[in-house]
């Protein structure tokens, strides 16, 4: 008897999926309860802010929108979520559950949104901030929420950070680390004063450092290895000989960037669609069917089910860059070869007009759908010399255009790609965020957004 009900028991944590029950092992260690199931935890208010927006449901149309957007296939994978789809696509999503899968998930759940929302972080050209908000990002969600009795605001986390690019630096980490927290210090110094004194120096770096251990940096040199890499992810950090993150959750996995082997992928597709001249194509589809053949979109949507897969096994967001390779189209139309500086004509002479550059993903599908809020950044520009500018001019402003360039601000926008397919809830929500548009600056003490 009791190994009948202990076998029916398994099988009920295997109907469940092994994967479910320890995502909810870990709300319930972490206090994670319906009532923030769909609350953004990025700790930037802004970025918080935007992601609220497309995160949040109707609510005339949440169960049915929730539903449809939790669909599992036999194979127990969860379909992609698509927060751009309008709410006209919902009543057709919820038809397609099955009362097999709506029986097996009507019991209350303590997340509803078992993936947590992926940010994409895109430019047209280097050098836009993209990592620097990833070392931001990455600084709020490894300190402490507390130190010496002071709220920090952090997350007391893990985080992974995949490297594809080999620019990760260390000691710019730490420096973007050390000025958040002071400037968390310095605005809570009449609150709390004495807090950042010399006496507290050598703590402070000891927190510092303590903190920086739980950033797992991870370089994998090709697509095979990133593959691998993320196949491989949870066994790492799931050991916890290997590391010293066993008492922190996994707070978000940074990929930096998804298209650094895109283009020698590309090359080796090609390679490979020009060895199939001639060949008979059920020849082809069969090596294609035992992964004999290369493929780039087969290979690219991996990388999507392998972090769809870490996110609802950790629980943890995914932020990823990427630098577009074509041009920026207008979401209200205009010229598409026009080059803004940033969300607004900054200089040009003519009355400035708002605009919102946007564009679709250089990578294969479903990346075009994988993440929920696309954000777009870009250095600000400075005012060009007037053609009729003397040098002497020229150089009597120079030290006045050299302080502006050394404030270092930048411009991030709301990606517009495909807006008309937008709820019309996303479109006011972002009117009451400023159009979805926001400033940083990045200095030598680090990153300051807003």
């Amino acid at each position: 008897m009791a190994a009948n009900f202990g076998g029916e028991l398994l099988g009920e944590v295997y109907e469940e999926r092994l994967d479910e029950l320890l995502y909810d092992l870990r709300n319930l260690s972490h206090g994670i309860g319906d009532s923030d199931a769909l609350s953004p935890r990025l700790g930037v208010q802004v970025l918080d802010d935007l992601l609220g927006v497309f995160t949040t449901p109707a609510p005339a149309a949440q169960n049915i929108h929730l539903e449809g957007n939790l669909q599992y296939d036999h194979s127990g994978d969860a379909q992609g979520a698509d927060f751009y789809g309008t709410e006209a696509e919902l009543p057709a999503q919820s038809e397609l559950i099955s009362d097999e899968h709506v029986g097996m998930h009507s019991l209350p759940m303590l997340n509803i949104n078992r993936t947590e929302p992926v940010l994409e972080i895109s430019s047209k050209l280097s050098a836009a901030g993209k990592s620097h908000l990833l070392y931001y990002l990455a600084a709020v969600a490894i300190l402490p929420s507390v130190f010496k009795g002071v709220p920090l605001g952090g997350h007391e986390s893990a985080v992974i950070y995949i490297d594809t690019d080999g620019r990760f630096d260390a000691e710019r980490l730490k420096s973007v680390v050390r000025g958040l927290f002071k400037a968390r210090i310095d605005a809570l110094a009449q609150e709390f004063s004495g807090t950042s004194s010399e006496s507290d120096n050598e703590d402070i770096e000891t927190m510092l450092v303590a903190s920086l251990q739980h950033v797992h940096v991870l370089r994998p040199q090709s697509s095979a290895a990133l593959l691998a890499t993320l196949q491989n992810l949870d066994a790492y950090i799931l050991d916890l000989s290997r590391h010293l993150s066993s008492t922190r959750p996994v707070h978000t996995i940074y990929l930096d960037s998804a298209n650094a082997f895109f283009w020698q992928d590309r090359l080796q597709d090609e390679i490979a669609r020009v060895e199939d001249i001639g060949r008979v194509d059920a020849d082809s589809e069969h090596e294609r069917s035992r992964k004999r053949r290369f493929q780039i979109s087969d290979l690219y949507a991996a990388f999507v089910a392998e972090l769809r897969r870490l996110q609802r096994l950790l629980g943890c967001m995914v932020v990823y860059t990427t630098t577009v390779q074509g041009r920026f189209h207008g979401a209200r139309g205009g010229n598409s070869a026009y080059t803004p500086s940033g969300p607004y004509d900054l200089y040009n002479p003519r009355t400035s007009v708002p605009k919102a550059p946007s564009f679709g993903s250089d990578l294969p599908a479903p990346w075009g759908r994988f993440p929920t809020l696309r954000v777009v950044v870009q250095r600000d520009s400075v005012r060009p010399f007037p053609p009729t500018m003397t040098a002497q001019n020229a150089q009597r402003g120079a030290p006045r255009r050299q302080e502006v360039v050394n404030r270092g601000r930048f411009s991030a926008w709301i990606n517009e790609w495909r807006r008309d397919e937008w709820p019309r809830r996303v479109l006011e929500g972002l009117k009451q965020n400023n159009g979805g548009k926001f400033a940083f600056r990045i200095g030598r003490d680090g990153v300051d957004i807003g």
